[in-house]
Order: structure tokens, then sequence, then C-alpha cells
């Protein structure tokens, strides 16, 4: 009898894993979210059935992909594929997974986010807390004027743990303002250039 009803348990915890596996991880992406309605969300990585739902369900036309397939070969290539077969721009930029790198790479990748042009957008990572905790930090500071100590409560919301990663926060106060400048001049650029 005791056997049994350990095993009721097992059967559950099974039955969960499989679901997450099976089911829910490869259709739902990891920590989706709105960013803004119609202009830009946010997720972890993204398999091919997961990416073309969010694609279909949000109308995303420019993929910003901040290092979600770095350590995996056969899931950059399934992610090329897909966003080709979807029609939709794909842009990589392989930051680490702490969220610091060369700053360029949050500079481009902002450009692109920001721009009209590139809506519906999708910016992702591999687990969707900290490089694009970081550059949803930076978007809010550069079209909103969100300090980042307001906008760190997003980010944890999405599972970023500034004890488990402290060096985030001090990457964004080295870095911030300077990738701020930038992207607001390559916005004034492209404005000037826009009828």
């Amino acid at each position: 009898m005791l056997s049994k009803l350990l095993l009721i348990p097992l059967v559950i915890i099974a039955g969960v894993l499989f679901y997450r596996a099976a089911l829910r991880d490869p259709l739902f992406p990891k920590r989706f979210g709105v960013v803004e309605e119609g202009k830009v969300y946010r997720s972890g990585g993204l398999t091919p059935a997961g990416f073309e739902r969010v694609v279909r369900e949000h109308k995303i036309k420019t993929i910003v992909d901040l290092g979600g397939f770095t350590d995996d070969p056969v899931g950059e290539q399934a992610a090329a594929r897909t966003a080709k077969v979807l029609g939709v721009a794909r842009h990589t930029f392989n930051l680490r997974g702490d969220g610091t790198g060369d700053p360029r790479n949050y500079i481009e990748a902002l450009s692109i986010i920001t721009n009209p042009a590139s809506h519906p957008v999708l910016v992702h990572c591999a687990a969707g807390s900290q490089r694009t905790g970081a550059c949803i930090m930076l978007y809010r500071k550069i079209t909103q004027g969100t300090p980042f100590e307001t906008s760190l409560d997003e980010a944890r919301r999405y599972d970023h743990d500034p004890v488990d990663n402290p060096k985030l926060m001090p990457y964004l106060a080295d870095h911030g303002a300077a990738i701020e400048s930038a992207v607001k001049d390559a916005i004034k650029a492209r404005e000037a250039v826009t009828p």
C-alpha cells in the first residue's frame, strides 16, 4: 500500500515534467511579456513552434536576438530558418549571459528596436532575464525616461536577481549613459531623413 502511495506523486511529477518539456516550453516562450503593445515584446529562447506562434499572434516583423543561441548551433540554425520561412527580419547580437558585453551591441539592437519601421519587434535571449532585461531597461530609459532603479522591478519580475547576477547594474551604471546618448543620436538622425 505504501509503495502505491509513493507512486502517485511520482506519476504526477512525471506528468508535470512531460507537460513542460513536450507541450508548454515548445509552444510558449519563456518569460514572454508585452513591453509596449503593438511595438515591443520580450521573451526567452524560442522553439520554432513557439517562434511561429508569437510571430502570428503579435504580427512580429523583427526579431532582436541578444544571444539566445550562442552555445547552441542547432538552435541558431533552426531560428534562422524559422525567421526566413516566416518572412521575419532577424538580427543577432552576441552578449554575455549576465547581460554584459560590447556596448555597441546594445546600441545597434536598440537602434532597431526604437525604429517604428521594425515594429512589432520581439527582443529575446536564452532565458529572457539578463540580456533581455538590460535591453528593456535601456529601452525604457531611452524612450520613456524611466530610471534604471525603477525598471529594475520589471527585470526582477522576469527573473533577474541582482544577488545571482551582480554584474548587470554596475554595467548599466558604467555604460548606460553612453548607450542612451548613441541611440538618441541614431533616432535623431533617422527622424531627420524621414519625411
